[in-house]
């Protein structure tokens, strides 16, 4: 998708626009808690190359519309930025695999989700972003909001690798969102978003190939929707949305995801939240629109 053409109204005055994406990304990345966990006899580095080779797919459909991709010269200064973003993504992509394999869907959601404590901090001083107005309010509803929706009584300390492996992938999260921000006006969403998926599974092919042919077909069904709408086009909007609103305001909106993934807990594994879950929901979504009106 070509880059966003300047807004008439200044983002941070009318983000709307840029939320929507943002929220609409963040359901579709959420798609991967019940995705991942439906697949059968696929190691991490393989679950998350196929992931990230049928997102690149679905991609490379939308150069036949927008060429900015392949026009290589627009965007040759940035190279180093788009390199150590896919490096970033891919880290982010097995990392959040990986916890969702060995801990709660829940725990995951809620570790990944930590990126906003890194961005809140560091945006303006590695960005020189103004730091909005409400964040530290937004941030502090956010986080108590997810910790609430997480249910952390029932967290399950016999699976303290998928717990680090969601915190460093919040992490790592972080930079994704900064290196994106940074590229703003120079390289568009849709570029940003094929760059760091052909990375992905350009770094992942040596534990791809290990995996049975058989095994990969039978899980086919799983692993394109797991592709292209939990990566590919959750991404894809994140980008979207980081051209229209600041790197703070995306990485706090984008805590819709935890929110998300308890809805398909409950429809998916008839996991029902209980009081402290729909506090921490109404929590979330009154962070999402306290930053909203900036």
């Amino acid at each position: 998708m070509a880059a966003p053409a300047a807004p008439s109204v200044p983002a941070v005055q009318r983000p709307w626009h840029g939320i929507a994406l943002v929220i609409i990304g963040a359901f579709c990345f959420s798609l991967a808690i019940p995705l991942v966990r439906w697949t059968d006899g696929l190691a991490t580095p393989a679950i998350a190359f196929y992931r990230a080779l049928f997102a690149f797919m679905f991609l490379c459909m939308l150069i036949t519309r927008h060429r900015e991709p392949v026009q290589f010269a627009t965007y040759r200064a940035s190279m180093r930025r788009l390199l150590v973003l896919g490096v970033a993504v891919s880290m982010t992509v097995v990392l959040y695999t990986y916890s969702i394999q060995h801990t709660t869907a829940a725990n995951a959601a809620l570790l990944v989700n930590s990126a906003p404590i890194y961005v809140a901090v560091l945006a303006p001083l590695v960005l020189h972003e103004a730091r909005a107005r409400y964040t530290w309010i937004s941030l502090g509803l956010a986080v108590i909001g997810i910790v609430c929706v997480s249910g952390p009584t029932h967290l399950d300390f016999d699976s303290l690798d998928g717990i680090a492996a969601g915190a460093l992938s919040g992490a790592v999260y972080s930079v994704v969102l900064m290196l994106s921000r940074s590229l703003k006006g120079k390289v568009s969403g849709l570029t940003q978003n094929l760059w760091s998926n052909g990375m992905v599974a350009l770094l992942l092919i040596p534990w791809a190939i290990q995996a049975p042919a058989a095994t990969v077909i039978d899980n086919l069904p799983v692993l394109i929707p797991l592709g292209v709408f939990s990566l590919g086009l959750s991404y894809l909007l994140y980008f979207q949305g980081l051209q229209r609103v600041s790197a703070q305001v995306v990485s706090v909106v984008a805590l819709f995801e935890p929110l998300s993934g308890a809805v398909m807990g409950l429809v998916f594994f008839g996991e029902i939240p209980d009081l402290i879950g729909w506090i921490g929901a109404a929590l979330i979504l009154a962070s999402i629109y306290l930053i909203s009106v900036e």
